[in-house]
């Protein structure tokens, strides 16, 4: 505790609500997989996935399930242990589990890493097979989120700047975070799940987003986020923490008035009145959508 007490003074309330977090494993993935399960964001939206989408060898492998939130009908012949891909343009993508050749619309395709089977899910690789299909692909490596858009998408810049601040607060973190800077790695060696979003009262233009480690800044301009400072949560003598990136705002002690966390399958969060008195709040979620909620009259 006293670790974020240097960092800034805020962070000793935060990390008094939410102390006591244990870690969860999540589903078993190959040993080079990344240590904490990945979002998937699709044109603007998160999605729920039957098996949570893992890094092998460097490629992002998603469930074959996942293809249709793309727009995408798939098929999976069992005899061939074969993936068929179709589109409204009818082009047709095939790929046979384990092999490290596709065919699309007939003509064979080198791929980067091959279809296969894990824990009784197919799992393709999400870049190769989007943009097979036109689709701009992006990993935010800060909060671990795999971002596929379609080429003529923009962000709904309404529902980003709504009055409705619930709306916005999850417009704004749909948005893929861009930054300047080299990002912090985790070094939790479990599959921890646990993150928070923090804002200041009744605005949704910046947060902070923590992971249990590191600490991201981030600012809403537009139809864009960029992180503007970045730092460990580690406990190292001195002041301030380790920056990874950017310069702390002076306006940081002020994102911790409303703020949103997922651990461990259980949804919390915490906003602080106008008198300083700190109200704790949990709520029911399935899904990473559902982590903004209303603040509680």
């Amino acid at each position: 505790m006293p670790i974020l007490k240097r960092l800034v003074p805020f962070c000793l309330i935060l990390l008094f609500l939410f102390a006591g977090i244990s870690s969860a494993a999540a589903a078993s993935s190959p040993a080079q997989s990344t240590t904490r399960p990945l979002q998937v964001n699709i044109n603007g939206a998160f999605i729920s996935a039957d098996r949570s989408p893992f890094i092998l060898s460097g490629r992002i492998m998603i469930p074959i399930r996942t293809l249709a939130s793309l727009g995408l009908q798939y098929s999976w012949d069992a005899i061939r242990h074969a993936v068929t891909i179709t589109n409204s343009s009818n082009d047709l993508f095939e790929m046979t589990q384990g092999q490290p050749i596709a065919y699309k619309n007939g003509v064979p395709v080198q791929m980067d890493s091959e279809a296969n089977n894990y824990n009784g899910r197919i799992m393709v690789p999400a870049k190769f097979v989007s943009e097979a299909f036109g689709y701009n692909v992006y990993y935010e490596k800060i909060r671990e989120i795999l971002f596929i858009q379609s080429k003529n998408f923009t962000p709904d810049a309404q529902s980003i700047h709504s009055a409705d601040l619930k709306q916005a607060r999850l417009a704004a973190i749909s948005l893929p975070v861009r930054y300047s800077f080299k990002p912090g790695t985790s070094v939790q060696s479990d599959e921890s799940q646990y993150y928070t979003y923090s804002f200041a009262s009744k605005d949704a233009s910046r947060y902070a987003y923590s992971n249990g480690e590191i600490t991201t800044v981030v600012e809403i301009t537009g139809t864009t986020a960029t992180a503007v400072w970045q730092a460990s949560e580690a406990d190292l003598p001195g002041y301030p923490a380790t920056t990874f990136g950017g310069v702390q705002p002076a306006y940081i002690s002020d994102l911790f008035q409303d703020s949103f966390s997922y651990s461990n399958g259980v949804y919390s969060g915490y906003h602080t009145l106008s008198d300083g008195t700190v109200t704790t709040f949990k709520f029911p979620g399935l899904s990473y959508t559902e982590l903004i909620r209303a603040i509680p009259e």
